[in-house]
């Protein structure tokens, strides 16, 4: 740990070493020590078996579910994601093509989506009844509630015989076929035969109860598959058994608590966890396993699975080292983590497309047959970023295809925050492969660390303002960059604001106040107001839903030289003394400098700045500017040695500057320009890394 952070976890936790192990919280079966952590609305019994010969899935759920409204419900609300993918006519294919595609596919071409006929993946209801009871298959209807593709086909609904009371349940079971579509969208499987089992079975909506959401009266939220949105569901129950090949090798949400060997060649694994609100697994015969255990005194043990392929051995230990920071610091930072196993997955390379995603207690991340040393960046911030999901996400269960940024973007803000405390910084070297690392390398040597990354996230946002659904975004880099990178400044301003030791219990207020719940935006709000005690409302409009510009600038720096007084002047005495210029060859600390500095706000948001001005001799001074007018002229005037100005810059929330190079000016060139080049420097990087993943 490093720099302010860590010595705000000294002081936070002062006898950390005396502390024992914190108790578990569930035993080894998965199941909840005590009472119910979350509602638990749902229940899942799944038997699911798979054959990779026809890359086909079936399986028989049984699903138990609670009406918590205060209204009867005689219609149940089910999500089929894999319908996204069984044809071109398909929500997800058609918005792809409009936004330009998918995180792992470019529509730039016309043959957009390109899928040969076995690529595509589908999931087909084939029985649906009420248990011991009525045949629900006939009342089955297919719903697009976002749109008007009436040939969209993830979500249905079934309309029962007897509406569930309020307070009361109901149990069904189903039965499903399913054909695995090639990797794409963070599941699927690979040619390697690696499989991704992620939003694979058929699953219930959410019944929102007032006030949630902003809910008058119960609805169903159940959204269709977008390309870009993931996800959300109501907590519960998870017990599941996967049937494979004995040669493949399973990892899976919550605890293994049985594996049978069966007499055709396959065994059959037995997963279970309560208060989740997914399952997802992964299987293949190519893994390599390794199994740790992190402890740490004061926060609850968690036993740990990494899988990946035997190419990417040496991403092991890492892979390892990354998910325990990740468990230390945001089990310190927020909440200590409850759950009691982890599973890593880094699936191989061309199975590259179902990584870096997040389910309860599984997560998916990067592997590399080389990574850097002694902290590769990619493997580093993808398994803290991941991790991270299993609180925004995991814990707090925030509807993604609504408020992405409260998932995406508040993780966003703490992957920054652990790369910041762990030492993680991109070195470009660490994309080439050895052979080259030692002769191109020198040639692209840097050192930036997450702070300097967050300059090169800067750049247009007037497109759409951060508060809107998934769906709506314009392109799919307007949803990324509003999502993810401009969150994570937002609430790194935000920070500079308030405080970072202020920030640190908004967050962990946050988190302790609505974890096993549904938290919206505004409750994030409220909480920042209440911890804060301020009104922060003029900051959620101006940078959570305005599209305004902020655009600082240092538009002039000019000194002259030591020079001599003209005109009249009193004598002190009484008279006037005309001066042409000072006698000659005054000394150096007599000499007087004087500077003239223009500062001027370009864009329409108009925010209080510090203009920091910094001298030769190495003094300071600060002067704040209220931002109110369009420039602003700052006049200096110094005597001696080293009083003429070597830098001025603008200070203060500017870190969400739409243009960073123009913040500062000194007598030589800025280093922000280099600075803000970043971004760019960052995706060539990820470029270098795959190109070496396929080729060594």
């Amino acid at each position: 740990m490093t720099r302010v952070l860590s010595l705000l976890l000294l002081v936070q936790f002062p006898a950390l070493a005396a502390e024992p192990p914190a108790p578990p919280v569930f035993d080894t079966q998965g199941r909840t020590l005590g009472p119910p952590l979350s509602e638990r609305v749902t229940g899942y019994e799944i038997d699911a078996r798979l054959d990779p010969a026809t890359h086909a899935l079936t399986g028989q759920e049984t699903i138990t579910w609670r009406n918590r409204s205060g209204e009867p419900q005689a219609t149940l609300w089910f999500h089929l994601y894999w319908n996204a993918f069984k044809n071109d006519r398909s929500t997800f294919y058609r918005e792809a093509k409009v936004m330009g595609g998918v995180r792992d596919e470019d529509a730039s071409s016309p043959d957009f989506p390109e899928r040969e006929p076995d690529e595509w993946g589908y999931s087909n209801v084939k029985a649906l009844r009420v248990k011991g009871g009525a045949d629900l298959l006939p009342t089955l209807r297919f719903e697009h509630p976002d749109d008007d593709n009436a040939e969209d086909q993830t979500v249905f609904t079934v309309t029962l015989p007897e509406p569930v009371p309020p307070g009361g349940g109901v149990t069904l079971e189903l039965q499903w076929e399913a054909r695995v579509p090639k990797v794409i969208a963070r599941a699927g499987r690979s040619d390697s035969g690696f499989y991704l089992m992620g939003q694979w079975f058929p699953k219930l909506g959410v019944l929102e109860v007032p006030p949630e959401g902003g809910a008058t009266s119960p609805r169903w939220n159940c959204h269709q598959y977008h390309s870009a949105s993931e996800f959300y569901a109501d907590f519960g129950t998870y017990d599941v058994r996967v049937t494979v090949p004995r040669t493949m090798k399973v990892g899976a949400t919550g605890v293994l608590v049985e594996r049978r060997e069966n007499p055709d060649g396959t065994h059959t694994l037995r997963y279970h966890q309560d208060d989740v609100h997914d399952f997802a697994w992964t299987a293949s015969e190519r893994f390599e396993v390794l199994e740790d255990v992190f402890r740490s005194p004061g926060l609850p043990e968690v036993g740990l699975t990494v899988l990946l392929d035997p190419k990417h051995h040496r991403s092991g230990p890492q892979l390892l080292a990354a998910t325990k920071a990740s468990l230390e610091h945001y089990g310190r930072w927020w909440s200590p983590w409850p759950y009691p196993h982890l599973t890593v997955v880094a699936p191989p390379t061309d199975g590259t497309a179902a990584g870096g995603m997040e389910y309860p207690t599984f997560i998916t991340a990067v592997g590399r047959a080389e990574p850097g040393e002694p902290r590769d960046f990619l493997i580093w911030q993808t398994v803290a970023h991941e991790f991270g999901h299993n609180y925004w996400q995991g814990l707090l269960a925030s509807n993604e295809f609504e408020e992405p940024w409260l998932d995406e973007g508040v993780n966003s803000y703490g992957t920054y925050k652990l790369c910041l405390a762990e030492n993680v910084r991109v070195n470009p070297a660490d994309f080439f492969p050895h052979p080259l690392r030692g002769l191109v390398g020198p040639l692209f040597a840097q050192d930036w660390d997450e702070r300097e990354r967050m300059r090169g996230m800067s750049g247009p946002r007037e497109n759409s303002p951060i508060i809107q659904a998934a769906w709506k975004y314009r392109t799919k880099g307007d949803y990324f960059r509003n999502s993810y990178g401009r969150t994570q400044v937002t609430l790194f301003a935000l920070e500079q604001w308030v405080g970072e030791e202020t920030m640190a219990r908004i967050l962990r207020t946050y988190v302790e106040r609505w974890k096993f719940r549904h938290p919206r935006g505004e409750d994030f709000f409220a909480v920042a107001n209440e911890v804060s005690g301020q009104d922060l409302g003029w900051f959620f409009d101006t940078f959570f839903r305005g599209t305004g510009t902020l655009d600082y600038a240092v538009d002039s720096l000019s000194c002259e030289k030591p020079a001599g007084k003209k005109g009249f002047f009193d004598d002190g005495q009484g008279g006037l003394l005309r001066v042409e210029r000072e006698p000659r060859g005054p000394a150096k600390d007599e000499a007087v400098n004087r500077c003239e500095v223009q500062v001027s706000r370009r864009g329409d948001i108009r925010l209080p700045v510090d203009v920091k001005v910094t001298f030769e001799d190495g003094s300071s001074r600060v002067e704040r500017w209220d931002g109110q007018e369009r420039w602003r002229h700052l006049y200096v005037e110094r005597t001696g040695e080293g009083s003429g100005i070597q830098q001025v810059e603008l200070q203060g929330i500017n870190v969400l500057d739409t243009h960073p190079a123009n913040d500062s000016r000194t007598k030589k060139l800025s280093g922000h320009v280099a600075v803000s080049l970043f971004g760019w420097t960052t995706y060539v990087g990820q470029m270098f890394s795959t190109v070496a993943s396929l080729l060594f």
